[in-house]
C-alpha cells in the first residue's frame, strides 16, 4: 500500500491519502491484513518487554493504534512510555493514559534534541517515503538519532512490486511508483533500509519479507473483503494527488484513473492480489 503515516505533506510529499475518520478506519483494516501477514507480531525486535520502564516510538502514528495495541499486550505497560507522532494531529486520540502522549513531527527534520537517545524501541510503517524529497539516508538518521545505545529501530515498509497478482493491481502499482519516482523518493527504498542502517552504525540486522493478502487470496473472509475494500478506498487520494502532479511521468490515462478504485476492487475481490512487505530491525551498540 501506499505511505499510511503522515510523515511530510505538501506537493512533493508521497502521502496523498486524506485526514479523517474515513481514513482512520481503513488503516485500521489495513493494519489488521499487516498484522495478520507477521503472524500477529507488532514487534520483530527482541525487545524485553517485561523489563519496566522502556520508551517506545510509533512515528507515522495517525490515531495511534499500534501503540494502543501494543500496551494492551504487555503486562504492566502503565510503567513504561509511549510516544506518538504524525505531522497531522486531526487523529491523535483526544484522551490518552497518562503513560502515552501524542505531538507533532514532520520525519525530514531532525527531532527534538532531549529525545535523542532516549528510546528502548523505535518503530516506523509504511512512513519512511513520506520524507522525501529530502533524502531517505538522511530521514532514516534523524530517526535512528531516537535510538539509546542498546536500543532497537524495526522499520515496515512495502516493496511495490505485485507477485501472483492481476492487471489492475499491476496499473494501481505502477501508479504509486509514478508518483514516489516524482517526489523523489523513488520506489526500491524498502530493499536499501537494511544498508542505510548498517551505514549508520546499527548491529544485529536482520531483515524478513512476508507477503500481504489482499482479497481473493486471502483465506480469512473478513481479512478478504477488508483488504479488497481498504485498497480500493485509497484510490481517490491516489488519483487527486496524480492529476496535480506536475512531475509525474505514467501512461495510465485520465480515463483509467477515473475508474481504477471500481476495477481494482472487482478483481481483487475476484483474483485477489499479493503484496510484499521488507521487515528490517537493528540494534544501536552500547
Amino acid at each position: 500500500m501506499p505511505s499510511t503515516g503522515n510523515g511530510a505533506h505538501g506537493e512533493t510529499s508521497p502521502y496523498f491519502l486524506p485526514v479523517n475518520q474515513a481514513e482512520a478506519e481503513r488503516l485500521m483494516m489495513q493494519h489488521s491484513v499487516l498484522i495478520d501477514a507477521l503472524d500477529n507480531r507488532l514487534v520483530c525486535a527482541p525487545i524485553d518487554s517485561s523489563r519496566p520502564g522502556l520508551k517506545v516510538l510509533d512515528s507515522g502514528t495517525t490515531d495511534g493504534h499500534w501503540i494502543r495495541e501494543l500496551r494492551s499486550r504487555i503486562a504492566n505497560s502503565e510503567l513504561n512510555t509511549y510516544v506518538g507522532t504524525d505531522l497531522n494531529p486531526k487523529l491523535f486520540p483526544e484522551s490518552v493514559p497518562p503513560d502515552t502522549r501524542f505531538y507533532v513531527h514532520n520525519i525530514s527534520e531532525p527531532w527534538p534534541k532531549e529525545e535523542h537517545g532516549t528510546f528502548d524501541f523505535v518503530h516506523q510503517r509504511l512512513t519512511l517515503p513520506g520524507g522525501a524529497p529530502t533524502p531517505l539516508p538522511q530521514v532514516l538518521k534523524h530517526l535512528f538519532d531516537l535510538v539509546k545505545p542498546g536500543g532497537w529501530i524495526q522499520l515496515v515498509e512495502a516493496e511495490q512490486t505485485g507477485p501472483e497478482s492481476g492487471p489492475v493491481f499491476h496499473e494501481f502499482l505502477s501508479l504509486v511508483r509514478a508518483l514516489f519516482n516524482a517526489t523523489g523518493a523513488g520506489c526500491d527504498y524498502a530493499a536499501h533500509m537494511k544498508e542505510w542502517l548498517r551505514e549508520l552504525g546499527a548491529v544485529d540486522l536482520y531483515e524478513i519479507r512476508v507477503n500481504m493478502a489482499f482479497g481473493a487470496k486471502n483465506e480469512k473472509p473478513k481479512l478478504a473483503e477488508g483488504s479488497a475494500r481498504c485498497t480500493a478506498q485509497a484510490m481517490d487520494g491516489l488519483i487527486l494527488h496524480a492529476k496535480a502532479c506536475n512531475s509525474l511521468r505514467t501512461d495510465i490515462s485520465e480515463a483509467q484513473m477515473d475508474t481504477l478504485g471500481v476495477r481494482l476492487h472487482e478483481e481483487l475481490m475476484k483474483v485477489g492480489a499479493i503484496y510484499p512487505l521488507r521487515i528490517v530491525w537493528g540494534r544501536k551498540l552500547e
